[in-house]
């Protein structure tokens, strides 16, 4: 979500510096990404800040708590046990629930199996998992899945890719 944002700023500091207005430049913005993907208004506003000078394309800071330190209590209450649910995290931090959970998606977690794991693993965690599920099963698993290979593919052929019943 916040590249996109980004992506979308820079689009529309490249349509200001070409001289288009913020009407057109959300025309094009809603041709190339879709209605909704930004208002008027909005590129209004940022057209206003590019031409008294601003260029920072960056979210200014705002007044009130910054959102990172619960992130980081969060993680590091995670890291001690991943196994917490959201109420105990919330017991620990005294966070409310709803910014826990919040936060929680934001930061790519997903509980699996009573585990809070990243929701997008990186190469290394994936690695890991292919290997674990690998030597898990039996060979004799993976030989008859492969024997059974041909067949699937004959009814696959057979039925010109339509689902298979």
């Amino acid at each position: 979500m916040e590249s996109q944002k980004m992506h979308l700023r820079h689009v529309m500091l490249h349509c200001f510096k070409k001289g288009n207005s913020a009407k057109d430049t959300t025309g094009e913005i809603f041709t190339v990404y879709g209605s909704g993907t930004t208002t008027v208004r909005t590129v209004r506003n940022w057209f206003k800040k590019f031409g008294a000078g601003n260029f920072e394309l960056k979210d200014e800071d705002r007044s009130g708590r910054p959102a990172t330190t619960d992130t980081d209590i969060i993680k590091t209450v995670l890291t001690e046990n991943p196994r917490y649910s959201v109420r105990e995290i919330v017991d620990a931090t005294d966070i409310p629930k709803t910014t826990v959970h919040e936060h929680l998606i934001k930061i790519g977690y997903a509980n699996r199996y009573e585990v809070w794991v990243p929701h997008l693993l990186r190469e290394t965690g994936l690695m890991n998992r292919v290997s674990t599920i690998g030597k898990s099963k039996l060979k004799e698993f993976w030989k008859e899945g492969i024997m059974r290979l041909p067949e699937r593919w004959k009814k696959v052929i057979e039925q010109n890719g339509s689902y298979i019943i």
